[in-house]
């Protein structure tokens, strides 16, 4: 098992941003965009029969990403039934203005650092936060529903499902939508041949719990419909490779 894992990681290089666009594109469907920034952000829109649901908002340049986004599903912003926010780190929640009447869908921890109440972990994120303030929502700006961990949520013959994910911020979650697992910065990828790593330790609170977390959702959707797992910057692999590669 273990030689059989170690292969996989070994060929787990991602798909560059274009490629894994286009792997996440239904027409009529589902829509993905990437935002401007240092590692570029993704935004992923779907459409149900009850409307429009959005995973992750991006960062520089999000709302007209997220316009074009939808309007490829013919829909608006007003049409966006949900937001579900792998974390809240700065350049994943770029265009929550637009989307401000949509509930939020958090994981545990992660509403005092979507509001800036909380400081996020990380020396990299800390510093920017304080150097550079983030643009956040404060509360009363948004509906934000914190979840207790693992669930489901419905949307008509749609039910996506949220697996708990601490470790890179406090609330992460990974959210498994129509075949795809977003893991949010849960996974990172190295700069200079694509492929899979943990997440990053400068930007993240515990990359111990990171891995943890992983493991058990790896082992959670092992049995399930996945076909690609994708990282919140646009890089997107099949599960057991990219799943393996995160691990080792």
């Amino acid at each position: 098992m273990a030689a059989t894992l170690g292969a996989a990681a070994a060929c787990a290089a991602f798909g560059g941003i274009a490629e894994s666009r286009r792997a996440l594109e239904e027409p009529g469907r589902a829509a993905a965009e990437t935002t401007s920034g240092p590692n570029g952000s993704l935004i992923y829109a779907a459409r149900t029969s009850v409307g429009v649901i959005v995973v992750d908002l991006g960062w520089s340049g999000a709302d007209g990403a997220l316009r074009r986004a939808l309007a490829r599903l013919g829909a608006t912003p007003r049409d966006v039934v949900a937001v579900l926010l792998t974390h809240s780190h700065r350049d994943h929640v770029g265009a929550w203005r637009l989307v401000a009447h949509a509930p939020f869908w958090v994981g545990p921890g992660e509403r005092a650092l979507l509001l800036g109440e909380a400081a996020h972990g990380g020396w990299v994120a800390r510093w920017a936060d304080r150097v550079w303030r983030p643009r956040l929502p404060r509360a009363g700006a948004l509906t934000i529903r914190e979840l207790a961990g693992d669930t489901a949520l419905v949307f008509g013959p749609d039910t996506v499902r949220a697996f708990a994910l601490p470790g890179h911020t406090a609330g992460s979650v990974a959210w498994l939508v129509r075949g795809v697992l977003f893991v949010g910065d849960g996974m990172s990828h190295d700069k200079t041949d694509g492929r899979l790593r943990p997440a990053r330790p400068s930007f993240s609170a515990s990359v111990p719990t990171a891995r943890a977390s992983l493991a058990r959702v790896a082992a959670a959707v092992a049995l399930l419909d996945v076909r690609l797992v994708c990282t919140a910057h646009a890089r997107c692999a099949p599960p057991r490779p990219a799943l393996a590669a995160a691990l080792r």
